[in-house]
C-alpha cells in the first residue's frame, strides 16, 4: 500500500457524517497492527487532525488527548517563522484548512465575509493541488497590511473551531501552557494520566515560548471579540451544537456550552498575556510590507503559478529524482567522511 494516502491533511478534514475514508482508515490499521506486532503501544500526535478526532475515535477507540495552547503566541511562532526562515506555511494553514472544507455546517457558520477562499482540494490532478496550496500561500503572503487582519481572523476561526471540534471529542483536554506553567496542574495531569493510562509521564522538558506581535495595521482584541461573540452567538440557538454532532457516530464527551466557555476563557488570558508581555514586538504597516516583500515567492504572482501548474507534469519527476539523488549523494558523503564502506548498491 502506498505510505500515506495522497493529501490526507485537508482530504475530509471534518469528516461528512462522522465517518472516515476507507483509505485513510486502511493506512492508520496497518500502522496500528505493525507496532503492535512490535510489541509497542501505538500513539499518534497529529495536529492536522483535530477536525477529525471524533470519527478517529468512532473508528479506532482508545485514549484522545485534546492539546490547546495559547493562540496569540502560536500565530506569533507563525509571524517569526515567516521572518526568520521565510517560510509561510504555518501561517496558511488556518486558511487552507477553512477554504478547503468550507462546505461542511461547521465551517459555514463563519459569516460570508470572514470566510477564507474556497478553492479546488479534492484534485485528481497533482498540479491542480499544488496551484490551490500555492495559491493559499499566496494569500497569507500578501504584502498589504490590511490583508493581515484576515489572515489573523481565519487563524482565531481555525482555533476555535478545531479545537472545539477536538475538545467535544476527547477523553482529556490539556492545556499545554498550563503544564508549563503550574506545578499543581503539571502533577494532576500526571496523576490522573497514571490512574487512567498506567502510564506515568514527565513534563519536566516541557518548553515555552512566548511570541507576540503587536500589528499597526489591526486591533488583535477587537478581531478575538468578534470571534467570540460570533460562536456565542452561534451556539445559542443550537446551531453549533449540531454542526459538533455530524463529526462522530457517538454522544460528544464534553458540552459544547463547556468547550466554548473554557476557549474563551483560554482566549481572554491569551489576551491578557500579550497586553502586559514586555518583550512583544511591535510592527507597523511599513515594515510588515517589507517582510511580506522580502520573503515573497515566485509562484506568488498568478501568472506564474499558472505557468508552474502546465509544467507541473513535466517538471516535477524531474525535480523529485533530483531530491532523491541529492540525498543518496549526501548519505553518500557522510558515509564516506565517517570512513564507513557503503555498498555500491
Amino acid at each position: 500500500m502506498h505510505l500515506c494516502p495522497k493529501f490526507p491533511a485537508f482530504v475530509d478534514y471534518l469528516p461528512p457524517n462522522g465517518l472516515i475514508s476507507d483509505e485513510l482508515s486502511n493506512y492508520l490499521s496497518a500502522l496500528i497492527n505493525y507496532a503492535r506486532l512490535q510489541g509497542k503501544r501505538p500513539v499518534f500526535c497529529e495536529i492536522n487532525s483535530r477536525g477529525r478526532a471524533g470519527a478517529l475515535l468512532g473508528k479506532f477507540g482508545g485514549f484522545h488527548i485534546a492539546q490547546y495552547r495559547n493562540p496569540l503566541s502560536q500565530f506569533g511562532s507563525f509571524i517569526r517563522a515567516v521572518i526568520d526562515a521565510g517560510f509561510w506555511g504555518f501561517l496558511a494553514f488556518p486558511a487552507t484548512e477553512l477554504g478547503t472544507s468550507g462546505d461542511h455546517p461547521l465551517y459555514r457558520l463563519i459569516p460570508e465575509h470572514w470566510r477564507a477562499p474556497p478553492l479546488p482540494w479534492h484534485a485528481a490532478s497533482r498540479a491542480q493541488h499544488w496551484a490551490s496550496d500555492a495559491q493559499y500561500f499566496a494569500a497569507v503572503g500578501s504584502s498589504r497590511p490590511e490583508d493581515l487582519e484576515n489572515v489573523f481572523r481565519w487563524h482565531m476561526f481555525s482555533w476555535f473551531l478545531t479545537n472545539l471540534a477536538a475538545l467535544c471529542y476527547a477523553d482529556y483536554a490539556l492545556d499545554i501552557d498550563k503544564v508549563h506553567d503550574d506545578a499543581n496542574y503539571r502533577a494532576s495531569v500526571v496523576t490522573n494520566f497514571i490512574r487512567r493510562l498506567n502510564v506515568a509521564l514527565d513534563f519536566n522538558d516541557v518548553r515555552k515560548f512566548d511570541r507576540y506581535y503587536d500589528f499597526e495595521s489591526f486591533d488583535a482584541t477587537k478581531v478575538c471579540n468578534q470571534v467570540a461573540s460570533t460562536i456565542t452567538n452561534i451556539s445559542k440557538d443550537g446551531q453549533l451544537s449540531e454542526a459538533i454532532r455530524m463529526l462522530g457516530r457517538q454522544t460528544p464527551k464534553m458540552p459544547v456550552a463547556s468547550a466554548v466557555h473554557l476557549l474563551i476563557e483560554k482566549m481572554s488570558d491569551s489576551l491578557t498575556c500579550m497586553a502586559t508581555n514586555a518583550e512583544r514586538l511591535r510592527i507597523s504597516s511599513r515594515q510588515w510590507k517589507t517582510i511580506a516583500k522580502a520573503n515573497r515567492k515566485i509562484w506568488f504572482d498568478p501568472r506564474i503559478r499558472r505557468l508552474a501548474q502546465r509544467l507541473y507534469p513535466v517538471a516535477a519527476p524531474v525535480v523529485w529524482a533530483g531530491r532523491r539523488a541529492g540525498a543518496w549523494y549526501r548519505s553518500r558523503s557522510r558515509g564516506t567522511r565517517s570512513g564507513k564502506a557503503i555498498s555500491s548498491a
